[in-house]
């Protein structure tokens, strides 16, 4: 019998005859030598299917991108913007429910709560004072349907800085929309409005391991205790 290990073009071979027999699955790490394997996420059990699918997808595309694989990349950005569709229009439904607020009696929001959801944000305090809520709820949801528009333009583009600046802002507000609803109707049309007009956003130039740190201690935050 040989004892000639087999080179790096016959093992792939090997693998993915293996793999169409189902004698063993394929890894990603299979297809690309220097790729490193693909790590599950933890941590996110108790989070919204909507939210845990698309970090998990923009997981794999920012990995994909780490290691060279465009392609890899390029087929998994449809899957992103689908949950950050999906995520806009929670936001929206939240928007919606809570736009008698906006114009009416006001419910006692915690000064601190509001203050901590801002500062997750990134809004600074003179904002929230200047905002008066006219016009900016409708302004909000004109918002949300140009980033739809966006979203839709990038699974031909396929322009992934664009998606990253994306992802970085909606999933962050979904994060804050979803743990600390009440927080919506204030803040949501501020932090849309920044986004709008391109206000800085330090967190566009961090890696995804550390805007998931920020999202997992948001929740943390965010949540009561009980």
């Amino acid at each position: 019998m040989s004892s000639i290990v087999p080179g790096p073009q016959k093992k792939l071979e090997q693998e993915i005859d293996a793999a169409r027999s189902g004698a063993k699955p394929l890894q990603a790490g299979d297809l690309n030598a220097s790729a490193p394997p693909q790590e599950e996420l933890t941590g996110l059990d108790d989070w919204p299917e909507s939210l845990r699918t698309t970090v998990e997808a923009e997981h794999s595309r920012t990995i994909a991108l780490a290691t060279n694989r465009r392609r890899t990349a390029d087929g998994v950005l449809p899957e992103v913007v689908r949950g950050l569709d999906q995520l806009l229009d929670e936001i929206a439904d939240r928007l919606q429910s809570d736009k008698p607020r906006l114009f009416g009696k006001s419910t006692a929001e915690p000064a601190d709560d509001l203050d901590t959801c801002a500062e997750l944000l990134g809004i600074p305090a003179d904002e929230i004072a200047a905002s008066t809520g006219r016009g900016e709820h409708r302004a909000a949801l004109r918002t949300i349907k140009q980033l739809r528009s966006q979203l839709k333009e990038l699974e031909s583009t396929k322009d992934h800085s664009k998606l990253t600046r994306l992802v970085t802002f909606i999933v962050r507000l979904a994060v804050v929309t979803d743990t600390a609803p009440d927080s919506t109707a204030p803040l949501a049309p501020i932090a849309l409005d920044r986004y709008a007009k391109s206000s800085p956003d330090t967190q566009w130039d961090w890696t995804f391991d550390q805007k998931l740190a920020f999202w997992k201690q948001a929740r943390t935050t965010l949540t009561p205790n009980t």
